[in-house]
């Protein structure tokens, strides 16, 4: 059993036993648990990560405890963000592989595309594409690989949904002019606008295409 703690955030011992006898009932070398189980007294799930090429190891598995909430992450996703912020802070059955991680601004703009009209149809801050809103923003803002506890801080600093919005209007635009150049945000951005323009009826267009013009609008200010 490996311990990652590079924060030194306080895990309660019982559960350190705990997630050791669940990590030793998956047959797979590489699984670890992360979360508020770690953490909290209170905790809803049991966020057991496992890296595996098969899933046929995983569909046979039959844990007894039913807060167990298996996600499965594939070698390849081994230089996302999402595995880096996952890994961070965690109890794991060895020791974790590492790859570099590779994440564009791009990838940035399309994590943004996918969580705005989630967040507005489901009006839930805790959503898995909020949480990536704000690990992205995070990340680009400040070079600052959030781990799963110091996620769920920064979204708990919003009061709801609305807020957690206003957070992504303020930050992606200065991001997107620190990042990119601005003949390329002239270029992407003036034909993203253009996209949105005829679909404004909808709540999600209509803010990607106010987003747009945010960040156009930084290039004079800049």
């Amino acid at each position: 059993m490996i311990i990652y703690n590079p924060h030194n955030t306080q895990i309660l011992k019982e559960r350190i036993k705990l997630a050791e006898e669940l990590l030793n009932q998956i047959p797979v070398k590489y699984c670890f648990i992360t979360g508020s189980f770690l953490y909290k007294e209170k905790y809803e799930d049991i966020d057991v990560f496992v890296i595996s090429r098969s899933k046929k190891k995983l569909e046979r598995l039959r844990l007894e405890n039913k807060k167990v909430k298996i996600t499965m992450i594939d070698f390849n996703d081994l230089y996302s963000l999402f595995y880096h912020s996952a890994s961070k802070s965690c109890i794991s059955k060895n020791i974790l592989p590492t790859k570099p991680l590779k994440v564009t601004i791009s990838d940035y703009w399309h994590v943004v595309n996918e969580a705005i009209p989630v967040i507005l149809n489901q009006k839930n801050k805790f959503h898995k594409d909020a949480r990536f809103l704000v690990l992205y923003t995070e990340y680009f803002k400040a070079n600052n690989i959030l781990d799963t506890l110091q996620l769920t801080q920064k979204i708990n600093e919003f009061k709801n949904y609305e807020e957690l919005l206003e957070y992504a209007k303020m930050e992606i635009p200065l991001i997107m002019n620190i990042k990119r150049k601005k003949s390329y945000i002239r270029r992407f951005f003036y034909s993203q606008a253009g996209f949105y323009k005829d679909m404004l009826d909808y709540k999600a267009q209509k803010f990607l295409y106010e987003l747009t013009h945010l960040i156009t609008r930084g290039i004079n200010h800049g």
